[in-house]
């Protein structure tokens, strides 16, 4: 019975020549092809094809070789290069991908999310971004303020006094779509500060204290 293997096909091609030259029509030599493998014959599509191709001068029986696009089959190397494309710009588009590389659109997604194991997230917004320093500089005050708070519990809240600051932009000139980045399954995703830079911009400082009651703990502002 005729199968899916590489010879097998080969045969089958074989025998659509062979009553093409003798004058069947599709139908005749699909209909000869079933009568003898039944349901393991080659569909009437893949004979009308085939047929075609004989009566075009493509008398060989082998598949030819593709060009154009990439497949995921040209190995580790098509992999590679897409991932490094990845690293190189972590916001890149899978159109930009599909120029640089040749891919389809599905072979693409399919290497990024099956063989390099990514998705796109966007960045995770956060008050700001701090600097090495800025964040050494906040563990070292951190501990000062434990340090006091042990050694007067009563007194620490009526002598501290708290102060924040924030720039506020007329605009944010980066959407959301656009922070968007690849990351692996297992890896932290982005970070970006919320308040982006802009045409104009204004401070705004609160300062305040601590104020306990019977009742409950409460902030007064003391000025803006």
């Amino acid at each position: 019975m005729l199968r899916t293997s590489k010879m097998e096909k080969i045969e089958a091609r074989r025998v659509i020549k062979f009553l093409d030259l003798k004058g069947y029509n599709a139908q005749q030599i699909h209909d000869e092809t079933k009568a003898v493998y039944d349901d393991d014959c080659l569909s009437y599509d893949t004979v009308v094809r085939w047929k075609r191709n004989f009566q075009t001068g493509h008398m060989s029986l082998t598949d030819e070789s593709r060009t154009g696009r990439s497949s995921l089959t040209d190995s580790a190397a098509t992999v590679k290069k897409v991932k490094d494309l990845i690293l190189e710009d972590r916001g890149v588009t899978i159109h930009v991908i599909m120029h640089e590389t040749g891919l389809s659109y599905g072979s693409v997604w399919k290497i990024i999310h099956d063989e390099l194991h990514m998705s796109k997230v966007s960045a995770r917004w956060v008050p700001r971004l701090l600097t090495p320093l800025q964040r050494q500089t906040r563990r070292d005050l951190s501990r000062q303020m434990l340090t006091l708070l042990e050694q007067d519990e009563e007194d620490f809240f009526v002598r501290l006094a708290t102060m924040d600051e924030s720039w506020i932009y007329l605009y944010y000139p980066e959407t959301k779509e656009i922070s968007k980045e690849w990351k692996h399954a297992t890896s932290l995703p982005p970070n970006k500060a919320k308040v982006q830079k802009s045409a104009g911009k204004v401070i705004l400082s609160v300062f305040g204290t601590v104020v306990e009651s019977s009742s409950q703990t409460t902030l007064q502002r003391v000025r803006p």
